[in-house]
């Protein structure tokens, strides 16, 4: 069985690959591959730096007021949140250190996504440097879990599962998943496990690849 998790808040991508009979897990074999500047926060700061530039243009000054770029932070945030389940969002900032001006701007999830393109381009490097490595091909993933929460992010959802051309597992808490996992295989270790089920400590390697 394999099982790939790919944790979108560092954008790693792990890849789980299990030895089992049919009744038992034998041993875990865990390979991960990540890139730490393609998190929810890059995303973030790709539109900020859009619209600050965009904000200079208009008002011929840059912005500098810590509360303002404070502010601009914020509703960047909500629009990340809010294009993830519409297509369209608007922003309304009021600029303190320009006199109090309103900035409106609507964005499209298209223009987001414009954005960000030079991230979104590099969302699928973890995935295949982990495959290359293990010698695995595409079809043989059995399942693919999303972690994090910029995995819901609309286009990077679109781009795995297209690569794959499979169904994305979506139905595991993308935020709780890996608390969730810690706190299990916590109990698990000290014996504290509340259900008398089999889970139990199986053999497990963890090997960490380096993107070039």
């Amino acid at each position: 069985m394999l099982i790939c998790l790919y944790c979108c808040n560092i954008m790693d991508f792990g890849c789980i690959v299990v030895t089992k009979t049919c009744r038992f897990i034998l041993a875990v074999h865990h390979y991960i591959v990540g890139n730490n500047h393609l998190g929810g926060q890059d995303f973030n700061n790709q539109l900020q730096k859009y619209l600050m530039s965009e904000i200079k243009n208009l008002y011929s000054r840059e912005l500098v007021e810590s509360s303002d770029i404070q502010s601009l932070r914020a509703a960047v945030e909500t629009a990340k949140l809010n294009l993830t389940l519409h297509t369209v969002t608007t922003l309304n900032i009021t600029l303190h250190s320009f006199n109090n001006k309103v900035y409106t701007r609507k964005i499209t999830r298209q223009e987001f996504e414009s954005i960000n393109k030079v991230l979104f381009d590099k969302i699928l490097e973890p995935i295949k440097a982990i495959l290359d490595y293990t010698e695995l091909e595409r079809s043989d993933v059995d399942e693919i879990v999303m972690v994090g929460g910029s995995t819901r992010i609309p286009r990077v959802r679109q781009l795995i599962s297209e690569y794959f051309n499979k169904s994305l597992n979506t139905g595991i808490d993308a935020d709780l998943a890996v608390v969730s996992g810690v706190a299990i295989q916590a109990g698990i270790i000290g014996g504290m496990w509340p259900l008398p089920v089999s889970a139990v400590e199986v053999q497990t390697s963890v090997q960490k690849i380096v993107l070039n």
